[in-house]
């Protein structure tokens, strides 16, 4: 990505932050953690003192109204060291499911504590196998909400759910749900690469505990949150993604065989530099569609699957690689690629595959 200076600064910031503070071995220490703590909550403490929950929110909410390009040079760090926090639940989606879906006096009732890192919030969105954010079985009857969510980022920890459900009139709202309630059962779970999700089930949640958001479009709100968070989470792939290739060209670099470096062999050259390449691709499409957020485009749509697509693709690829590349070791304890990989896994999936954006995109343009 093409950063200007401030940008550039930002990441830098961040990057050392990051390292300092949350390095890959801090999401290994989660595993020895009750299954309800997702991330570390000092740390979060940190990342929002450091304005990180802002960055994109307007300057009329007391946002620093960086730009998405900010937020995806963020992502991109975090990406790198597979840091376990709610930068995508909680900034990325819920915040601009706030932001889309609500009214001003909602805003500001709710959003200078999730700016502040007072309360964080997660939107339960999902709830077959697959993602599929048409279909919506939540729903509203005699003013209760009543259903289940799967895979709700987070929500173990957070103190908001927006949850995704038909109205009594059959059109789409988002309403937002106390965790605390007694009619909300959250079964907490941790993903294969140990950061957190859960199960949610929303038993007869009445009406004077419930508060829709109320928004002129909130449907078309949702999608353009969901496109948002999208894009986002591509960034944080492909920082993840670089990472990765750059270990694994750091080991064959190291590593002998027959007395010479692994690297001297011409045939993982030409795996790396294909490696090299598909990544530079892809980082392309996730920065076209950073800026097309930035220039409130209105093939922001299209741009949002095509870069989750190569991001799904090309993360996929480099930790499959990453590990043969590696030998046996790549998927030992000892080393850190086994959880690129399982990552890689886990957000293939996260809103949309491949298949689902492929699919996406060729609706939106006729196909």
């Amino acid at each position: 990505m093409i950063l200007n200076q401030e940008q550039i600064m930002l990441r830098e910031t961040v990057g050392q932050f990051f390292e300092d503070q949350s390095p890959v071995s801090r999401l290994r220490e989660l595993q020895q953690r009750p299954v309800e703590e997702s991330y570390d909550r000092a740390l979060w403490s940190q990342m929002a003192g450091l304005g990180l929950t802002g960055i994109t929110v307007p300057e009329a909410f007391e946002g620093l109204q960086f730009g998405w390009m900010g937020l995806g040079a963020v992502s991109q760090e975090a990406g790198r060291r597979l840091v376990a926090s709610p930068l995508l639940s909680s900034v990325a989606l819920a915040q601009n499911v706030l932001l889309n879906c609500a009214s001003k006096r909602q805003i500001e009732s709710y959003l200078p504590r999730l700016l502040s890192g007072e309360i964080t919030a997660s939107v339960a969105l999902d709830e077959g196998r697959f993602f599929d954010p048409g279909s919506v079985l939540v729903t509203e009857q005699n003013g209760q909400i009543s259903g289940s969510k799967a895979r709700v980022l987070d929500a173990s920890m957070s103190s908001l759910i927006f949850c995704v459900a038909r109205r009594e009139a059959g059109d789409l709202g988002v309403a937002v749900v106390a965790t605390d309630d007694a009619c909300v059962r959250i079964t907490p779970a941790r993903f294969m690469d140990l950061h957190g999700c859960a199960a949610i089930t929303f038993e007869g949640v009445p009406a004077d505990r419930t508060e829709w958001l109320e928004g002129v479009d909130v449907a078309s709100g949702l999608e353009q949150a969901i496109d948002q968070a999208t894009i986002i989470l591509a960034a944080e792939m492909m920082g993840s993604a670089r990472e990765t290739l750059e270990r694994t060209v750091s080991y064959l670099n190291e590593r002998e065989q027959f007395d010479v470096k692994l690297a001297s062999f011409q045939a993982l050259q030409h795996r790396c530099a294909r490696l090299y390449c598909e990544l530079e691709l892809a980082e392309s499409a996730v920065a076209a569609a950073l800026m097309a957020l930035d220039d409130a485009a209105s093939s922001v749509s299209a741009q949002a699957s095509a870069a989750k697509t190569l991001a799904n693709d090309v993360f996929s690829l480099v930790t499959s690689e990453a590990v043969q590349l590696h030998g046996g070791m790549g998927v030992t304890e000892e080393m850190d690629i086994g959880l690129f990989l399982k990552r890689s896994r886990v957000c293939n999936q996260l809103l949309g595959s491949s298949s689902y954006h492929r699919d996406r995109y060729a609706r939106r343009f006729g196909f």
